[in-house]
């Protein structure tokens, strides 16, 4: 198995040069896709929930105090299989056009984290690990069918205690199939509440 210092490594060789946080980010995304994709780890070192977003502390530990990180010696690509450096190229398409303050909102907004979390305030400190199993089943929802990806989001919000209406279920039938955007449905739904 890679190591999270060959990830980072690899992260680097696909996207150049990028702040310490971006990089704890996609190295982050990595795993969490590679699971879902493959059903397996992409390396073994933890992840902790931090106040920005999750991070290995095993990488935080070699570039802290570096605001970028353009190269990772520590780490070598070539110990990644094919699969692997598909998962990595895979996010950096993906997920490399994004700053890394928007990585880290996008993880605060995202089932792993905010499980890790747990009752904790945003701006709490904490070192609980990310738990593989939910992180692997979140990401696999993420490539469910529409039907699927409805069905689940429907039940979600209903353990919540909110209940999706037949119009609701397919708003999100609509966003599930790329016919609309969620962030415009989002927009419609508050103008809608705000009246």
């Amino acid at each position: 198995m890679a190591s999270a210092h060959d990830v980072a490594a690899a992260v680097l060789a696909e996207v150049g040069r990028v702040t310490a946080m971006k990089l704890e980010k996609l190295v982050y995304y990595c795993q969490g896709w590679h699971l879902a994709r493959s059903g397996s780890s992409l390396f073994a070192e933890p992840i902790e929930a931090w106040r920005e977003g999750p991070v290995v502390p095993l990488l935080y530990r070699h570039h802290r105090q570096q605001l970028y990180v353009s190269e990772w010696p520590l780490g070598d690509p070539s110990l990644l299989t094919e699969a692997q450096r598909e998962s990595v190229r895979w996010v950096a398409r993906e997920y490399g056009r994004f700053s890394a303050t928007e990585l880290s909102t996008m993880t605060h907004n995202e089932l792993p984290w905010r499980a890790a979390r747990g009752a904790l305030p945003e701006s709490a400190s904490s070192s609980q690990q990310l738990d593989v199993d939910l992180m692997r089943t979140y990401y696999a929802r993420q490539m469910a069918s529409t039907e699927t990806a409805v069905a689940q989001a429907t039940a979600n919000a209903a353990i919540e205690g909110q209940e999706f209406d037949q119009d609701w279920q397919e708003r999100l039938r609509d966003v599930a199939s790329g016919l609309v955007d969620a962030d415009d449905l989002i927009a419609e739904e508050i103008a809608r509440l705000r009246g």
